[in-house]
């Protein structure tokens, strides 16, 4: 699919536009579109590619009735744009082979930061790529790293337990089986710290800020505890998401099992029911019914927003795709959005977002900038 002739690819990409393809055609199209989907290698020239774009984009719109002046915003154009930036991508292939090419982390000078796990006083940088052994201090093998899963060994000695640290920077995600074989999915910009080992009389205790999703190996004699910023999460075995980012709401979204939610600084807990999610508010906390593979969905790179703030929406943007966004929009503040996005590149989401909330933006010293839009 990927290798369509120049001519055979433009043709069924102006038909899929104007919504004149077969039933066989439009799944060919699709098909030979998705195959570029995350191919972050082949994004074009930027000020080529942005052309190109602007073209697409008129197209689209010109066949789009949607209202842009509801409250939540459901990001209508997302599927046609996925495909539009996809095939821009494809088509400069077409023209001009691979060496022109720039990854957006090149676009936007991203750093590119490592996982670091802190051992007692040594680092060690973690790519997915890294196949190696973690000792203790005493030379004993106690975790082995491969196919960019951290994995320690069950240890059934009674003495004390080092404590090691994982550091997830933007961009990246993570996961570590612990000793017990509760297993962690970590999401950017998340640091979180835990046990070698876990002492049979101790109790599992282990300390996040950030994102986690916890698969807890059932130990009844044992609760597992989440120890996250103003909140505690303890459970015997059990399926939980736990968001504890500073300075935004702290949250607990249960998948299965029963969990205890407390409120460290007033003492006040919830023991919620798969489904539900426990907020942190003021001196207590509020629970809902929730859909959960809205708040899991990052373990599998699934990004959605459900009647969300811009500005929250920026924070979530600004980790996943390590990017600084300044957005001089201000009326944006307020707007709420729907959307889901899968494996989009940072571009293709953010020219979603440009055409539903009709804003400009413009890749300036390695940032994003969002500006008001000036021409109709």
């Amino acid at each position: 699919m990927k290798y369509l002739k120049n001519k055979q690819a433009k043709s069924l990409m102006e038909k899929y536009l104007n919504g004149k393809c077969t039933v066989e055609e439009k799944k060919l199209v699709e098909s030979y579109l998705d195959s570029f989907q995350g191919d972050t290698g082949r994004n074009a020239d930027i000020d080529f590619k942005l052309d190109i774009e602007q073209q697409l984009w008129e197209k689209i719109k010109a066949k789009t009735l949607q209202t842009k002046k509801t409250k939540v915003l459901p990001l209508v154009y997302r599927n046609m744009m996925k495909y539009a930036a996809v095939f821009i991508g494809a088509g400069f292939l077409l023209f001009w082979g691979y060496n022109a090419y720039k990854t957006d982390q090149d676009i936007l000078n991203a750093d590119k930061k490592e996982i670091v796990l802190q051992t007692g006083q040594d680092q060690k940088s973690i790519d997915e790529h890294t196949v190696d052994e973690i000792v203790d201090e005493s030379g004993n093998v106690i975790a082995s790293i491969q196919n960019g899963i951290l994995q320690y060994r069950q240890n059934t000695k009674n003495g004390d337990f080092a404590f090691n640290e994982v550091i997830v920077p933007s961009g990246k995600t993570f996961q570590i089986v612990l000793a017990d074989g509760t297993l962690v999915h970590l999401n950017a910009g998340s640091h979180f710290r835990f046990p070698v080992g876990f002492h049979p009389s101790k109790g599992r205790e282990v300390y996040l800020s950030g994102e986690g999703y916890f698969e807890v190996a059932k130990d009844d004699s044992s609760p597992f505890v989440v120890q996250a910023n103003d909140m505690e999460v303890t459970v015997l075995g059990t399926h939980f998401n736990v968001s504890a980012y500073l300075g935004e709401p702290q949250h607990t979204v249960l998948v299965e099992g029963s969990v205890s939610v407390n409120n460290q600084k007033t003492d006040s807990h919830e023991i919620i029911k798969p489904g539900q999610k426990a907020v942190i508010k003021g001196n207590g906390m509020v629970v809902n019914t929730v859909d959960v593979k809205d708040y899991t969905g990052w373990t599998q790179n699934v990004l959605t927003f459900r009647d969300e703030l811009f500005p929250n929406i920026i924070k979530k943007i600004e980790r996943r795709y390590n990017v600084t966004i300044v957005n001089n929009y201000p009326e944006l503040d307020n707007a709420r959005f729907n959307g889901k996005f899968k494996n989009e590149s940072i571009l293709s989401l953010m020219n979603t977002f440009k055409e539903s909330a009709n804003f400009e933006y413009k890749i300036e010293k390695g940032k994003i900038v969002i500006n008001k839009k000036t021409s109709l």
